[in-house]
């Protein structure tokens, strides 16, 4: 306990520094609420809180109230009278104990004339509220003290939901209820629970009980459990979906009950990961037979309306190598896989319907031919979007909300599920074009093509086309030297392009702080005309269909209990902001200050994981006192995890991926993102807009201080194999305060490094500004 203290403490004094995140304009809230009017004063609480209940509304308001993060803050809760009670709460009526889509979860909170007035038009808006009120008490300067204000508040979207995999390694009930309350407190109020997959099946089954017994290594979630999880889920206004998944990653379902395959037979556990062959028989009775019982039984034990099929990533090979099921192609006048894969999912849609289940499933299951309720998940991207809403469907995003990648936050917060409304971009003149190829580690490259042109604005912009992703427009084009250089937002993660107009170049693009081999070559002219229908077809599309929000994903193959909150907190605050919040609040310069104040608050109030799951591991390393581990843990604010899937990737080159593969290195629970960094950063851009001298040497001062715990503990980092080349990188860059070079940067760590270098080059570059 003595080490993690010690840890908050740096952690504290870092926030404090001169280059600290300066304070928000209003509260430190996340997800930021719809409107906030300040007051004048301030109103303080005893530690016991007089609250008054209507008594109409005890039964239903008094044990939320009491189970309540926000009644943790106080010693006692105590209902009195209106006369006597700091804290009124009113609903205006109690709606179903089960959250539901649509339901009101808007709140009015007036805190002025040392009391609260909290009103929402059932218990889940008052949920909502009380977590405002709790972010608000644990970052009030003073103890039980709130500044006066009003909230009125709702969320923009109705889906909220993140997907928790408990399937490639099984994540406990204890997981389960830690991230429950996490999301409550983000104003989530989804929990999409991936059950089965090529892996395992984690549900116990009556009907079908060889699934739990034989393809689940004994790790599965009773229906003892799983009733417990989803009652637990609704007294924090979240709504539990499962996901059941077929035809694909059936490898489990064929492993218990070969006869419902179609083809590849299997001796043992899939322990791999990717997508694989084994796939339900659409033409076999027997597999509608077993959908049904298995829907019936996820009926009785998951009351929402929805339930995720899956539908994703079908590989056809034992379709097409299946007589009997291309015979009943045939018959069914069914012209190919994708048409035999509508047809299994219109019948599986009838089964739900059968238990007045709506469907849920990824992009590949998109079809005229579905009943129009159901409901299409993203994973692919915008243009997937479009074309889901384009069909008449609803539309959930999930693409760019991958967190089990690392990625930068601020990433995730440009996300939009439908993205604001921007002024149309006309080109007045094309100034260049070339094709491209972006290659990855694992899977096929990534080729497209970039026109570069000069828009109705007179500003330099671009046109990205990716083969099967869609396009991408951007005005974030800068001209370097003889080279462009484009940042746009893909799925793969925030990706910056560099290329010349007039000859081949092979400088490497980046996806976040890692790089990739990229090729570029000169094109062919593009017409004016032909490039402004490009753009004006782009610009439509983004304006259409009906999205109901957004889901991030936490995939668990590199997941363990070890490490699954350092990847989902605190981002996670950010995304939720994202679907709850006005798409207007885009300043991602105080999403990071509150974002900051948000990981103290999941540590401290919520009891996360995140901050305890880093310093247990380094703890693990042999001989670690409490200063070698203060100085691992200096050195761990200056790296971060190469971004996108290279973790998976790498993994998948050295053998190691799949599910016995022991995730016990130090990057497999990094911090994903260094606010550290993020700081520095934001006090360097004050620097250059005041060359203030103060400000450069406080700054200057900081790389002094990094540089004296690298320097001062040799003996501590080139113990740990696995930070050496990233540690001696380092040291030689603060010594010499100037960048590496690319291929240095390139060759050290993919990317590890890559964020602590800008920094580093980013000072160096204001220094220079200021003084010329």
């Amino acid at each position: 306990m003595h080490k993690i203290i010690h840890f908050m403490m740096g952690a504290m004094l870092l926030s404090s520094s001169c280059y600290a995140f300066s304070a928000p304009a209003t509260e430190a809230l996340m997800p930021m609420p719809k409107e906030v009017q300040s007051l004048a004063g301030s109103t303080t609480f005893e530690a016991t809180l007089k609250v008054f209940i209507p008594k109409m509304q005890h039964a239903i308001v008094l044990p939320l109230l009491n189970s309540s993060l926000f009644a943790t803050q106080f010693q006692h809760l105590q209902v009195t009278p209106r006369a006597a009670a700091q804290l009124h709460i009113n609903i205006t009526q109690t709606v179903s104990e089960l959250p539901y889509l649509n339901m009101d979860e808007s709140y009015t909170l007036t805190i002025a004339d040392n009391k609260i007035d909290l009103t929402s038009a059932n218990q889940y808006g008052m949920l909502r509220g009380l977590a405002t009120l709790s972010q608000l008490l644990f970052s009030a300067k003073q103890p039980l003290q709130v500044n006066n204000l009003i909230i009125t508040d709702e969320p923009t979207y109705p889906w909220r939901g993140l997907l928790f995999d408990g399937v490639r390694h099984f994540l406990p009930i204890a997981d389960v209820k830690r991230t429950l309350r996490g999301l409550a407190s983000a104003k989530f109020n989804v929990f999409h629970w991936h059950l089965t997959d090529d892996q395992g099946w984690r549900i116990e089954l009556n009907s079908y009980p060889k699934l739990h017994q034989q393809a689940s290594d004994g790790l599965y979630y009773t229906q003892a459990q799983i009733k417990e999880v989803v009652s637990y889920a609704a007294k924090l206004g979240i709504r539990v979906v499962p996901e059941f998944d077929v035809p694909g990653h059936a490898s489990a379902i064929i492993l218990a009950y070969p006869e419902l395959g179609s083809g590849t037979q299997l001796t043992q556990m899939e322990r791999r990961w990717g997508v694989f062959k084994p796939l339900l028989d659409p033409s076999n009775p027997e597999v509608y037979k077993f959908v049904d019982a298995v829907v019936a039984e996820l009926a009785g034990l998951f009351p929402d309306p929805y339930l995720h099929i899956g539908g994703d990533e079908i590989d056809d090979t034992d379709w097409q190598a299946n007589s009997h099921i291309q015979a009943y192609m045939h018959k069914q006048k069914l012209a190919d896989s994708h048409a035999l894969h509508a047809y299994f999912n219109q019948r599986v849609a009838k089964i739900l319907a059968k238990y007045n289940k709506k469907m849920i499933g990824w992009d590949e299951v998109l079809h005229p031919n579905l009943p129009n309720n159901t409901l299409v998940q993203s994973w692919r991207g915008h243009h997937s979007l479009a074309a889901i809403t384009e069909a008449g469907f609803d539309g959930l995003l999930s693409s760019g909300f991958y967190i089990d990648q690392p990625q930068w936050t601020s990433y995730h917060y440009r996300n939009h599920p439908l993205p604001p409304a921007k002024p149309a971009v006309t080109a007045k003149t094309v100034i260049g074009h070339v094709d491209f190829t972006l290659t990855r580690i694992k899977g096929s490259a990534v080729t497209g093509d970039i026109t570069v042109f000069a828009s109705d604005q007179s500003r330099m912009q671009a046109i990205v086309n990716i083969a099967g992703k869609g396009a991408f427009i951007t005005d974030k084009v800068t001209k370097i030297a003889n080279n462009y250089q484009v940042l746009i937002d893909t799925w793969l993660g925030p990706t910056q392009l560099t290329f010349s107009l007039t000859q081949a170049s092979k400088d490497p693009a980046f996806v976040g702080n890692t790089p990739y081999v990229f090729r570029a070559n000169v094109g062919g002219e593009i017409p004016l005309v032909q490039l402004n229908q490009q753009l004006k077809h782009q610009q439509q599309r983004a304006k259409l269909g009906n999205v109901l929000g957004g889901e991030a994903t936490i995939w668990a193959e590199l997941i363990t209990s070890d490490n699954l909150d350092t990847r989902i907190w605190p981002r996670l605050y950010a995304i939720g902001e994202r679907f709850w919040s006005p798409t207007s609040l885009t300043d991602e310069r105080s999403m990071y200050t509150r974002l900051a104040l948000m990981d103290q608050y999941a540590d401290e109030q919520l009891g996360l994981l995140h901050q305890q799951q880093f310093i247990q591991r380094l703890e693990q390393l042999p001989e670690v006192s409490s200063s070698a581990l203060n100085a691992l843990l200096t050195f761990s604010q200056l790296i971060e995890p190469a971004h996108y899937y290279t973790l998976h990737h790498l993994a998948f080159l050295s053998d190691d991926y799949h599910q016995l593969a022991p995730l016990d290195k130090l990057v497999d629970v990094l911090p994903v993102e260094s606010l550290t960094l993020k700081q520095f950063d934001y006090a360097v851009d004050d620097y250059q807009q005041q060359c203030d001298r103060q400000q450069l040497t406080a700054l200057q001062s900081q790389l002094v201080m990094w540089q004296q715990v690298l320097t001062n503990n040799p003996q501590v980092f080139l113990a740990v194999n696995e930070w050496q080349a990233s540690y001696l990188a380092i040291v030689d860059a603060l010594q010499n305060k100037d960048a590496l070079s690319e291929s240095q940067v390139i060759e050290i760590n993919h990317g590890t490094i890559a964020q602590v270098i800008a920094s580093i080059n980013r000072l160096k570059q204001a220094r220079l500004s200021c003084s010329n």
